[in-house]
């Protein structure tokens, strides 16, 4: 058992195969083909675990059966079996939206349907948040405001060669950041520029301390001692927020929100003071 890669194993599951249909998979990749008794032996796998599994990767399309008698399966490319596994999660998650939109939330919690959606705060942990932000991006249609660390700089960039409405501005210490953005961001529509942490530190003083000036000194000097690295502040279609606090930690939370009012009050906040 120890010839099979444990890590490659775990991969497979993610993808959506059972742990007995991956080791058979990789198997019959290691093998090129091998009889259903061969496999049985190679892996101390039960007889019933072993047909039900080879049918299933059968009916997936990731082995073929080359021989009858013996029973001899052969595993497909891996290359095109991974594709195949891969369109299937696609295809799945397709038709999973289309019936999450469809779900009737009256028929369990009939107050829910009392209560705007719009008002409704999203949480989103460590590990969902770089696919929020991506899906936000990829279903914007109008316009983008960003103000974020240049760790997010790998999800805007691609909004170069789309035909929104841009606002970007980012922080960072890098002078090669800003060069880099100019190159990439040459249209008219896009508004993007750099600015370094201890701006940012002003911009969010002034925001929590309601412009109350004898608040601001002690707010940047906690604001200081924060990591700026994780922060963003993400508005797509002036419909859709998603905010990242400057924390540190495994323990970071994005919030999302849609509702235009909060989202048009908040955004006019941030752009009164971080262009100045």
């Amino acid at each position: 058992m120890d010839r099979i890669p444990q890590d490659l194993i775990r991969s497979l599951r993610k993808l959506g195969l059972l742990e007995s249909e991956a080791k058979i998979y990789v198997s019959l990749v290691m093998m090129n083909n091998a009889e259903v008794k061969e496999l049985i032996d190679f892996l101390g796998l039960s007889k019933p675990s072993t047909y039900e599994s080879l049918r299933s990767l059968e009916d997936k399309g990731l082995i073929v059966l080359v021989n009858a008698k013996p029973i001899t399966y052969q595993a497909v490319p891996p290359d095109i079996g991974l594709e195949i596994l891969t369109d299937t999660y696609v295809k799945a998650k397709e038709d999973a939206k289309d019936h999450f939109s469809t779900l009737d939330r009256s028929l369990v919690m009939g107050q829910v349907t009392a209560q705007s959606s719009d008002s409704l705060w999203f949480v989103f942990n460590k590990k969902s948040i770089d696919h929020k932000i991506r899906d936000m991006l990829r279903n914007a249609k109008k316009s983008v405001f960003l103000i974020a660390s240049d760790q997010y700089v790998k999800h805007f960039t691609p909004l170069a060669n789309t035909n929104l409405d841009l606002d970007i501005t980012v922080f960072s210490e890098n002078p090669r950041v800003e060069r880099s953005l100019k190159k990439i961001f040459k249209s008219d529509r896009a508004k993007v520029q750099v600015i370094s942490t201890t701006k940012v530190v002003g911009v969010l003083s002034k925001l929590n301390s309601l412009y109350q000036k004898e608040f601001m000194q002690p707010l940047e000097e906690t604001l200081l001692m924060l990591n700026f690295d994780n922060m963003l502040f993400l508005i797509v279609d002036d419909a859709e927020i998603l905010s990242l606090p400057a924390l540190s930690g495994d323990g970071i939370v994005a919030f999302n929100l849609r509702n235009t009012h909060a989202i048009a009050n908040m955004k006019l906040q941030y752009k009164d003071v971080h262009r100045e």
